[in-house]
Protein backbone atom coordinates (compact mmCIF):
# COMPACT_ATOMS: atom_id res chain seq x y z
CA UNK A 1 0.00 0.00 0.00
CA UNK A 2 1.57 3.05 -0.98
CA UNK A 3 1.27 5.80 1.88
CA UNK A 4 1.41 9.21 1.25
CA UNK A 5 2.32 11.86 3.68
CA UNK A 6 0.13 14.42 3.30
CA UNK A 7 1.37 17.09 5.17
CA UNK A 8 -1.06 19.63 6.73
CA UNK A 9 -0.74 22.81 7.90
CA UNK A 10 -1.71 24.53 11.28
CA UNK A 11 -3.42 27.52 10.22
CA UNK A 12 -5.43 28.50 14.18
CA UNK A 13 -2.70 31.62 14.77
CA UNK A 14 -2.15 34.92 13.15
CA UNK A 15 1.10 35.14 11.04
CA UNK A 16 3.91 38.08 11.98
CA UNK A 17 3.07 40.10 9.36
CA UNK A 18 -0.52 40.50 10.36
CA UNK A 19 0.07 41.25 13.92
CA UNK A 20 2.36 43.78 12.40
CA UNK A 21 -0.69 45.38 10.22
CA UNK A 22 -2.96 45.14 12.83
CA UNK A 23 -0.53 47.13 15.58
CA UNK A 24 -0.55 49.98 13.45
CA UNK A 25 -3.64 50.30 12.58
CA UNK A 26 -4.43 50.06 16.14
CA UNK A 27 -1.56 52.46 16.68
CA UNK A 28 -3.03 54.68 14.11
CA UNK A 29 -6.23 54.84 15.45
CA UNK A 30 -4.99 55.46 19.29
CA UNK A 31 -3.25 58.54 18.13
CA UNK A 32 -5.74 59.93 16.05
CA UNK A 33 -8.50 59.70 19.11
CA UNK A 34 -5.92 61.06 21.45
CA UNK A 35 -4.85 63.97 19.28
CA UNK A 36 -9.14 64.85 18.61
CA UNK A 37 -9.68 64.58 22.59
CA UNK A 38 -6.52 66.88 23.24
CA UNK A 39 -7.82 69.83 21.07
CA UNK A 40 -11.20 69.30 22.39
CA UNK A 41 -10.23 70.00 25.56
CA UNK A 42 -7.80 72.27 25.02
CA UNK A 43 -11.11 74.01 22.94
CA UNK A 44 -13.27 73.92 25.78
CA UNK A 45 -10.83 75.66 27.50
CA UNK A 46 -10.91 78.55 25.30
CA UNK A 47 -14.14 78.60 25.13
CA UNK A 48 -14.52 78.85 29.20
CA UNK A 49 -12.06 81.38 29.25
CA UNK A 50 -14.32 83.18 26.30
CA UNK A 51 -17.43 83.05 27.84
CA UNK A 52 -16.04 84.72 31.29
CA UNK A 53 -14.42 87.52 29.59
CA UNK A 54 -18.01 88.15 27.86
CA UNK A 55 -19.81 88.32 30.99
CA UNK A 56 -16.82 90.22 32.44
CA UNK A 57 -17.33 92.50 29.38
CA UNK A 58 -20.95 93.11 29.09
CA UNK A 59 -20.88 93.69 33.28
CA UNK A 60 -18.28 96.28 32.64
CA UNK A 61 -20.58 97.70 29.47
CA UNK A 62 -23.74 97.56 31.36
CA UNK A 63 -21.79 99.38 34.28
CA UNK A 64 -21.07 101.87 31.62
CA UNK A 65 -24.86 102.13 30.39
CA UNK A 66 -26.03 102.70 33.73
CA UNK A 67 -23.54 105.10 34.62
CA UNK A 68 -23.18 107.32 31.20
CA UNK A 69 -19.85 109.64 31.31
CA UNK A 70 -19.81 113.59 30.60
CA UNK A 71 -18.89 113.56 26.45
CA UNK A 72 -16.58 116.06 25.58
CA UNK A 73 -13.80 116.46 23.45
CA UNK A 74 -11.25 115.32 26.35
CA UNK A 75 -13.54 112.29 26.90
CA UNK A 76 -12.25 110.45 23.88
CA UNK A 77 -8.83 110.63 25.55
CA UNK A 78 -10.13 109.40 28.49
CA UNK A 79 -9.10 105.59 28.46
CA UNK A 80 -9.52 103.85 32.33
CA UNK A 81 -7.34 100.90 33.19
CA UNK A 82 -8.17 99.00 36.09
CA UNK A 83 -7.84 95.12 37.46
CA UNK A 84 -11.21 93.48 38.66
CA UNK A 85 -11.21 93.55 42.41
CA UNK A 86 -13.06 90.47 42.37
CA UNK A 87 -11.45 87.29 43.88
CA UNK A 88 -12.29 84.81 41.23
CA UNK A 89 -11.10 87.51 38.40
CA UNK A 90 -7.96 88.75 39.86
CA UNK A 91 -6.35 87.73 37.11
CA UNK A 92 -8.23 90.21 34.39
CA UNK A 93 -7.68 93.68 33.83
CA UNK A 94 -10.53 95.89 31.77
CA UNK A 95 -9.88 98.98 29.35
CA UNK A 96 -12.79 101.51 29.16
CA UNK A 97 -12.49 103.56 25.62
CA UNK A 98 -15.00 106.27 24.65
CA UNK A 99 -14.65 107.12 20.82
CA UNK A 100 -16.81 109.86 19.31
CA UNK A 101 -18.76 108.67 15.89
CA UNK A 102 -17.01 110.33 12.62
CA UNK A 103 -18.86 110.56 9.08
CA UNK A 104 -16.83 110.82 6.00
CA UNK A 105 -17.18 114.63 4.32
CA UNK A 106 -20.01 114.37 1.90
CA UNK A 107 -17.90 114.88 -1.23
CA UNK A 108 -16.13 111.26 -0.34
CA UNK A 109 -19.69 110.15 -0.13
CA UNK A 110 -20.59 111.30 -3.37
CA UNK A 111 -17.30 111.78 -5.36
CA UNK A 112 -17.93 115.42 -6.11
CA UNK A 113 -14.93 117.93 -5.93
CA UNK A 114 -14.40 120.11 -2.94
CA UNK A 115 -13.53 123.23 -5.25
CA UNK A 116 -17.25 122.26 -6.08
CA UNK A 117 -19.58 122.87 -3.13
CA UNK A 118 -22.86 123.38 -5.17
CA UNK A 119 -22.01 120.67 -7.27
CA UNK A 120 -23.41 120.53 -10.92
CA UNK A 121 -27.47 121.84 -9.45
CA UNK A 122 -28.52 123.51 -6.44
CA UNK A 123 -29.98 120.11 -5.41
CA UNK A 124 -26.50 118.90 -4.68
CA UNK A 125 -26.38 122.16 -2.68
CA UNK A 126 -29.27 121.21 -0.46
CA UNK A 127 -28.48 117.43 -0.33
CA UNK A 128 -24.76 119.03 1.03
CA UNK A 129 -26.36 121.15 3.39
CA UNK A 130 -28.70 118.53 4.93
CA UNK A 131 -25.93 116.10 4.98
CA UNK A 132 -23.24 118.15 7.02
CA UNK A 133 -26.29 119.35 9.72
CA UNK A 134 -26.79 115.70 10.37
CA UNK A 135 -23.59 114.94 10.30
CA UNK A 136 -22.80 117.49 13.40
CA UNK A 137 -25.54 116.36 15.06
CA UNK A 138 -25.22 112.41 14.95
CA UNK A 139 -21.37 113.34 15.60
CA UNK A 140 -22.30 114.86 18.84
CA UNK A 141 -25.32 112.14 19.81
CA UNK A 142 -23.73 108.98 19.16
CA UNK A 143 -20.36 108.27 21.10
CA UNK A 144 -18.69 104.60 20.86
CA UNK A 145 -17.59 102.64 23.87
CA UNK A 146 -15.81 99.76 23.63
CA UNK A 147 -14.46 97.43 26.75
CA UNK A 148 -11.09 95.37 26.38
CA UNK A 149 -10.77 92.39 28.44
CA UNK A 150 -6.77 91.21 29.32
CA UNK A 151 -6.19 88.01 31.09
CA UNK A 152 -3.01 89.30 32.70
CA UNK A 153 -1.21 86.11 33.02
CA UNK A 154 -1.75 85.10 29.15
CA UNK A 155 -2.62 88.20 27.32
CA UNK A 156 -5.52 86.95 25.59
CA UNK A 157 -8.14 89.55 24.71
CA UNK A 158 -11.73 89.98 24.53
CA UNK A 159 -13.23 92.89 23.20
CA UNK A 160 -17.23 94.32 23.33
CA UNK A 161 -18.50 97.42 22.38
CA UNK A 162 -21.70 99.36 21.63
CA UNK A 163 -22.80 102.76 20.77
CA UNK A 164 -23.91 105.57 23.51
CA UNK A 165 -25.77 108.39 22.86
CA UNK A 166 -25.36 111.76 24.45
CA UNK A 167 -28.12 113.08 26.25
CA UNK A 168 -26.69 116.41 26.84
CA UNK A 169 -26.12 117.30 22.87
CA UNK A 170 -27.97 120.23 21.56
CA UNK A 171 -29.55 119.29 18.23
CA UNK A 172 -29.53 121.86 15.63
CA UNK A 173 -32.94 121.81 13.39
CA UNK A 174 -32.28 124.68 11.54
CA UNK A 175 -31.36 124.26 8.26
CA UNK A 176 -31.78 128.13 6.64
CA UNK A 177 -34.41 127.24 4.06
Amino acid sequence: MDKRVIKTTNSKGFSLVEVMIAMTLFALFITAFLMSQGSNISGSINMEEDLTMQALAQTKINEVLLNKPVFTNATENDVETKNFEEEDFKRYKYTIEYKKLEFPNFQQLTGTEEDDPYGENRSNAIKKMVFDKLKKNLEQILWQVRVTITNTETDYQYSLSTWLTNDDAKIDTNFGF
